[in-house]
């Protein structure tokens, strides 16, 4: 065969296996004939890639949450330096939860758990930069754990559901508590 016609059947069978037109196998195997093994190689090398920047992004979302809490209580950084790194962090897992909100894997529902928990911390730090009212705190806490249960409503996230109603059973104890002087802060 001339190498235009291999050429031009080396293109359908990737055009195949990019929409399923054939298993996986199927064309592997028919690349690794008309390209004497040499298009399968190529074809795995750009999937690497693809799961090396997965795996960066998973990692990433994974630290987020434990960086957050390092500028928050460990570090002398303004005030106005740490709020902007929340906002950044808070920024990165909303932007990683709509890239993947198509493909309900565990990149989506990693992102949307640190964007959640966060938004809680962001918004707590900044009730409290603000006033030292425990009324306003417990109020921001309320609201936040209140727009979990009507976000996962949204999303249909059954177990982001359960988080917020218990969110809200907890935070709702902990106001009657210290209502009633048993917990003091």
């Amino acid at each position: 065969m001339s190498d235009r016609r291999i050429a031009t059947v080396v293109e359908e069978i990737h055009y195949w296996k990019e929409h399923n037109l054939l298993p996986d196998v199927y064309c592997d195997f028919l690349l690794a004939i008309y390209t004497n093994g040499e298009g399968v190689g190529e074809e795995n090398t750009g999937k690497n890639r693809i799961n090396i920047v997965k795996a960066i992004q998973l990692t990433l979302l994974s630290l987020l949450l434990p960086f957050a809490f390092l500028v928050i209580y460990f570090t002398e950084f303004p005030a106005s330096l740490q709020v902007s790194t929340l906002f950044l962090f808070v920024t990165y897992s909303y932007w990683m939860s709509r890239v993947y909100s198509q493909k309900l894997t565990i990149y989506y529902h990693l992102s949307i758990v640190t964007f959640l928990l966060l938004l809680l911390l962001m918004s707590i730090y900044i009730s409290t930069l603000f006033t030292a009212n425990q009324w306003f705190l417990q109020f921001v806490m309320i609201i936040n754990v209140i727009s979990w249960y009507f976000f996962s409503r949204r999303i249909d996230i059954k177990y982001l559901k359960i988080v917020s109603i218990f969110g809200i059973a907890f935070v709702i104890l902990y106001i009657v508590l210290q209502k009633i002087h048993i917990l003091s802060l």
